[in-house]
């Protein structure tokens, strides 16, 4: 069975309430209508709690439809309030819509009540299941960026443990071949197979080399080792080299150690961001910034090449031609931070990028 319409009338004439809730009936509305005429009652109703509806007379001895407006709108912002009243002109209907009521209705033309009510709940419904709809909406946007977080934490152990693998075993192993080939070519009666032996041994120096480089890029040791600033440095000047540009780096002195997120992610926007410049951008020259700004870790990184159509790339990004500029986005998002791209077609880019200054949290002493 259908729940009554559980409605607050505040009136001081019984009979026009009476009338009310007859014609609320007659329509199928069934109705638990508590009536008050006085301010006190009016609030100690609102506070006790499980009204639908508020319907209001708009003139009421030592009290008026609009002070029972505000009385609602400061406490009850989405109760729906309908004034029933025989004195209400044009200009004060006005006023009353304004200050928050949800329609009126005279009491001369009470045929309206019925419509107004339906269309006063139906609101209510609707905005519950907006309310709803976006309560369901942010608890998905927190568990996607908790899962985003475990993702990225785990795709940076995994790179940390293929670059220590990478530099570790193959690397290790390499070498051993490369000293073994070398040592190989000293012996005095080997002459027909010293041309295959030093090709081997370029061979194995390429491939040194490349793992070298892949390792790098995984998990550069530098950033566990010694932080942002230096792994920063490190990087702009690296990939500078690769192309010949002209690179600076300035950074503000870091008291300690940040917190491994930021570092990470600093790290990583960066690195996407001069991978950017190398590949793209055909510039001359880059520099990368570190700074303290009210608070916040400021990283921001700019060239004076090609440019590029900010809207237009983020468009193609969207429809999945390229991750770069969402990924580096998301990043700085994950670790509590934001990033904005600067940039027109040959009038060069900044990349900037902000996150919350959090520093490592020192280790745990264990206790014997």
């Amino acid at each position: 069975m259908k729940s009554p319409l559980r409605i607050l009338h505040l009136e001081d004439d019984p009979n026009d309430a009476a009338l009310v809730q007859s014609i609320l009936e007659a329509d199928g509305i069934a109705c638990a209508i508590t009536r008050v005429d006085n301010q006190d009652d009016f609030v100690a109703a609102l506070e006790h709690g499980g009204i639908d509806l508020i319907l209001s007379d708009f003139s009421v001895p030592a009290f008026d439809g609009l002070s029972a407006i505000a009385v609602v709108r400061a406490r009850w912002p989405d109760l729906p309030v309908i004034l029933v009243s025989g004195t209400l002109g044009e200009e004060r209907a006005i006023d009353a819509l304004k200050s928050g009521a949800t329609d009126y209705v005279l009491k001369d033309r009470l045929a309206r009540l019925v419509p107004a009510v339906r269309r006063a709940m139906l609101e209510v419904k609707e905005r519950v299941e907006r309310k709803l709809a976006e309560r369901k909406r942010e608890e998905y946007s927190r568990k996607l960026q908790v899962l985003s977080r475990r993702l990225v934490g785990a795709q940076e152990t995994e790179r940390r443990n293929i670059a220590r693998e990478l530099h570790d075993e193959i690397g290790q192993a390499l070498t051993v071949a490369q000293l073994n080939l070398q040592a190989l070519l000293q012996v005095p009666d080997i002459k027909a197979l010293k041309p295959r032996l030093k090709k081997s041994l370029e061979v194995i120096e390429r491939v040194l080399e490349q793992v070298h480089d892949i390792s790098l890029n995984l998990r550069p040791s530098i950033l566990d080792d010694l932080g942002l600033e230096p792994a920063l440095r490190w990087l702009t000047s690296r990939q500078a080299t690769l192309v010949g540009l002209q690179a600076t780096f300035q950074a503000d002195p870091l008291e300690q150690r940040l917190d491994p997120v930021i570092e990470t992610e600093c790290f990583r926007v960066a690195q996407g961001a001069l991978t950017n410049v190398v590949r793209h951008a055909q510039a001359a020259t880059v520099s990368v910034e570190l700074r303290k700004e009210s608070g916040r870790l400021h990283l921001r990184v700019r060239d004076d090449g090609t440019g590029f159509d900010v809207a237009a790339v983020r468009e193609q990004a969207l429809r999945g031609a390229s991750l770069g500029l969402l990924s580096m986005e998301e990043r700085a998002a994950l670790a509590g931070g934001g990033l904005e791209f600067k940039s027109s077609p040959n009038k060069g880019t900044e990349v900037h990028a902000w996150f919350p200054l959090k520093w490592k949290k020192p280790a745990a002493v264990s206790k014997i």
